[in-house]
């Protein structure tokens, strides 16, 4: 055993070094699928998930941290718990958000991505990535994630794509991708589509104007209401409710647009249509129609045959030539065409008016509904299968909240528009002929029209939504498809996963598109056996396990604007990897947010410093026992965790202790309650291992001249097999401090190359005798008492004193038998057992015992009584004050419950000192 750890710990030393010894010796890496697929006859069970790719463009948040460390906390347990642990890796390729950073890069060169072509930008990219797009992985392995590095993946991988391009020709083929044009949220800035959950709303002051449209035969007018007025040159139509007694003279009556007085306007007659979407109730009853322009408009021009205009450009600029709004950005457009309206007498009133804005997640511009030709996934018969996996129980949801979400999410959910107008991603593999206009959808590079067989074909110019190929990822990283449809052998073995870690706000984008589409697309491949695949074994994931947000200190979300986003790096360099890692576990309960602060992790890194301490304790008594000729076989320390007969209380006592934290611990992790698993180790570590376990166990490690080197021996093998067994059980938690402290335990010897590759100890490892542990708590007890009773005497601390003990027949055998602890752990001079109860001072009762510290005390008169005249004049003056104010009926009528309730408490305490200090002050001797 080496004894060479510093004296001083310094995680900076150690976590890199091992970071980069677990991915430079691959010990993570799972080589045998084989191996794993016996695990569907039972032979070896297996864990799989599936990190939460992060954008390339990504660097690492405290939202990745907490998802990292439990993901990383449940691979290491059930991989030292004996299953074949696989963890994948991998980055996305984020589409908007990468080429947004690309093209920024390009503008600050002077460049755009139209002057470079699409080949070249591309290319420009790739190089992007190359540099750049490695930095969050790179975290990622110094925080030491466990994750098989050899199966690390990117979204635009060429296997994955392929992948990609064979889910999306089958939907085709199947009917379930489609082409149309419908109404989409557009972001004026990267000018592209984006889909609803890339939109946020925010609720904004903005203005209601009422305009007046003439009535084209010159009888009169509708006046409708609009909160964007620029629209109307699209407007086709004004919509009324059949019902509406106001209107019914008008049906089937024309108006003419407003705008066609001004000087190059639009001169435009519309029809007067009736529907139903039109509310009586809301504004003036009447609404204009821009079927191009918003959704429910393009609803109602589908149901009454109306054209639809497109007014406004990519870049939300008016496109209308010849008209004097031409090339206009839309709000510049929107204040011409009020003063236009005004200037003709048009314009009602306008009226301030709050409404809910849509904004771009991507770029914060205001979303503009346009309508536009795209493809779309038709969700339903998708929908379906995702919502009767989540039903018949074949995927869980904790906390179990989330299912009700995910359930009204997919009841209600619209056909997925999956194109997007963009360079970066995988292009549509579709092709329009320029002869026919027809579309050729196909696995390969076509080289004429499927339809006329005419050679002018041209690639679609979209490429797809990057959740779509996302939410292939849990099978096509294993292979999927194979030539001959069968399961590949990883396929066969890892899929579906065990269990999926993320937050909440991807619960729509990834994780319910990823049921959709393993559902969908897995039920066509056969199990390993070749029968075929049900929908529960079809299901990407066993469970889903939804993790809290972090938040600062005052449990106020991160954000850039509040100036309170915490650097996961930063407080890594200050505190160290695993100090704040089991900050994170610690707090990491199932739907409770996570307020991090500095001094929560200040306080782990003391933990980190207590363990290694306790270490240098043990190689110290390993070297102090071989210098009296004792040595200890490492090999058998777990035939030493089971060995009680004859061994002493604490020895009986630790092993139960340890027995019941590692059956904890393991209760806690199979329900994702970190925070319980994390403080139950913590509470041995500290509280049952340091603080008591050691301090009694120095009374047996006695190797000197005359000393009883087999009870010695016993008590060291005894400690360092706890202590062992111990770091194995906190190994998960805080990989690095263990890895470094475990290595140096067995120096030479080690019997793996890692901790980590070590058995998870369970509770069945360790003798577990109940009544030791009810004695020991009883003796901690009466050592902690006896502590008491000297603080209050002012017994200095290096004194021993001793004690007189009034129990039970029980309770005497006990102490009698472990007198040497409370002599040790109390200071305890001699032990004295009462035939009658104790009272007075220096003693004190429990339901258990009467212990009394026998202890003249040297009292400075003078200096006690002045102390005590003070202290009595401080309670009086606190006494007097609580009850002039409980007296004053005006402040006790007004005063709010528990404020009265504090003061009466007050009060009372305060009356008890005062008691207690005047009994101290009359019991003085006289000067």
């Amino acid at each position: 055993m080496s004894h060479e750890l510093p004296k001083a710990y310094d995680p900076s030393v150690i976590e890199e070094r091992w970071a980069e010894y677990w991915v430079r010796e691959r010990l993570f890496d799972v080589v045998s699928p084989d191996a794993a697929s016996s695990g569907a006859a039972g032979d070896v069970k297996r864990f799989t998930q599936l990190l939460p790719p992060p954008n390339v463009t990504g660097r690492l948040h405290m939202g990745h941290m907490l998802n990292q460390t439990e993901m990383d906390i449940l691979t290491r347990w059930h991989r030292m718990s004996g299953e074949v642990s696989l963890w994948v890796p991998g980055t996305d390729h984020a589409g908007i958000a990468t080429q947004m950073m690309v093209e920024r890069q390009l503008a600050g060169e002077g460049k755009t991505r139209q002057e470079l072509g699409r080949s070249a930008f591309v290319e420009r990219v790739w190089e992007w990535k190359g540099v750049y797009g490695g930095a969050i992985l790179d975290q990622m392995k110094r925080l030491g994630a466990s994750v098989d590095w050899s199966r690390e993946y990117f979204t635009m991988d060429e296997r994955l794509s392929v992948a990609v391009k064979e889910a999306f020709v089958r939907l085709h083929e199947q009917g379930l991708i489609y082409r149309g044009a419908y109404i989409v949220n557009w972001d004026p800035v990267l000018r592209t589509a984006v889909s609803d959950l890339e939109v946020t709303h925010e609720e904004r002051v903005g203005k209601i104007y009422h305009i007046r449209y003439p009535l084209a035969d010159g009888s009169g007018s509708i006046v409708i209401a609009t909160t964007r007025p620029e629209t109307m040159l699209g407007d086709v139509a004004v919509a009324v409710n059949p019902a509406d007694e106001r209107y019914t003279a008008l049906h089937g009556k024309r108006l003419r647009l407003p705008l066609s007085g001004v000087d190059g306007g639009v001169d435009r007659e519309i029809p007067i249509v009736t529907d139903d979407w039109a509310k009586p109730e809301f504004g003036t009853g009447a609404v204009k129609v821009t079927p191009a322009h918003d959704p429910n408009d393009f609803a109602i021009g589908q149901r009454h045959n109306l054209p639809s205009l497109t007014i406004l450009d990519e870049s939300a600029q008016v496109l209308l030539a010849g008209s004097p709004y031409n090339g206009l950005d839309r709000y510049v457009a929107r204040e011409k065409i009020v003063e236009d309206l005004r200037e003709l007498g048009l314009l009602v009133e306008v009226k301030d008016h709050t409404l809910a804005i849509g904004l771009s997640q991507r770029t914060g511009v205001v979303i503009e509904p346009r309508l536009s030709k795209q493809w779309f996934v038709k969700i339903q018969p998708l929908a379906d299968k995702a919502i009767e996996a989540v039903d018949k129980g074949y995927i869980k949801f904790t906390p179990e909240q989330y299912r009700k979400t995910y359930d009204e999410w997919m009841k209600n959910i619209h056909d997925w528009c999956i194109s997007r107008q963009l360079w970066w991603g995988h292009r549509i593999p579709a092709w329009h002929c320029g002869a026919c206009a027809e579309i050729t959808v196909a696995r390969e590079t076509p080289t004429a029209c499927g339809s006329c067989g005419s050679a002018e074909i041209v690639q679609e110019t979209d490429v797809l939504d990057t959740w779509f190929s996302s939410g292939l990822l849990p099978f096509t990283v294993f292979g999927w498809p194979s030539a001959d449809g069968l399961p590949t052998p990883d396929l066969a073995a890892f899929y579906p996963t065990q269990v999926l870690v993320t937050g909440f706000d991807i619960l729509f984008f990834w994780v319910a598109r990823m049921i959709m589409l393993g559902c969908h697309f897995m039920l066509d491949v056969p199990m390993p056996d070749g029968s075929a695949r049900t929908l529960a074994d079809a299901v990407p994931f066993r469970e889903v396990y939804i993790h809290a947000l972090v938040r600062d200190a005052d449990r106020q979300k991160m954000s850039k604007t509040k100036g309170n986003v915490i650097d996961p790096i930063d407080i890594i360099n200050k505190f160290g990897t695993d100090a704040v890692r089991f900050t994170l576990a610690s707090m990491a309960s199932p739907g409770t947010d996570i307020a991090f602060s500095e001094e929560r992790t200040d306080g782990y890194r003391a933990f980190a410093n207590k363990i290694w301490n306790a270490a240098r304790f043990l190689f110290m008594n390993v070297e102090r026992a071989k210098e009296a000729g004792v040595a200890v076989d490492l090999s058998s320390l777990g035939e030493a965790l089971k060995e009680i007969d004859g061994a002493p209380l604490e020895t009986r006592w630790i092993l139960a202790k340890l027995s019941a934290t590692s059956g904890a611990v393991d209760a806690a992790l199979a329900q994702y309650r970190f925070d319980e698993a994390a403080n139950a180790v913590y509470q041995f570590f500290w509280g049952d291992f340091c603080d008591w376990y050691i301090e009694i166990v120095k009374l047996r490690l006695e190797f000197g001249e005359g000393a009883d080197l087999v009870a010695g021996k016993a008590a060291l093998t005894t400690l360092l097999a706890v202590f062992e067994a111990a770091l194995r059980m906190l190994s998960p938690f805080m990989p690095f401090i263990t890895e470094e402290i475990w290595h140096a335990f067995y120096d030479d010897a080690v019997p793996a190359k890692s901790i980590a590759l070590t058995r998870f100890p369970r509770a069945e490892d360790m003798a577990a005798d109940a009544a030791s542990v009810t004695a020991m708590e009883l003796m901690q007890q009466m050592i902690v008492t006896v502590r008491g009773l000297r603080k209050e005497m002012s017994v200095p601390e290096k004194e021993f004193a001793p004690v007189r003990v009034f129990a039970s027949e029980s309770v005497t055998t006990l102490a009698g038998g472990n007198v040497d602890l409370l002599r040790k752990l109390a200071r305890v001079s001699e032990v004295e057992f009462a035939g009658a109860a104790l009272h007075g001072e220096g003693a004190r009762s429990s339901a258990e015992f009467d212990v009394a510290v026998v202890y003249e005390r040297q009292i400075d008169v003078p200096a006690e009584r002045e102390r005590l005249t003070k202290d009595l004049a401080k309670y009086e003056k606190g006494l007097m004050a609580a009850e002039k104010q409980l007296g004053n009926d005006a402040f006790m009528g007004k005063a709010p419950a528990h404020i009265v309730e504090g003061l009466r408490k007050q009060a009372a305490e305060t009356r008890v000192l005062y008691e207690k200090t005047k009994a101290g002050l009359e019991a003085l001797p006289p000067e």
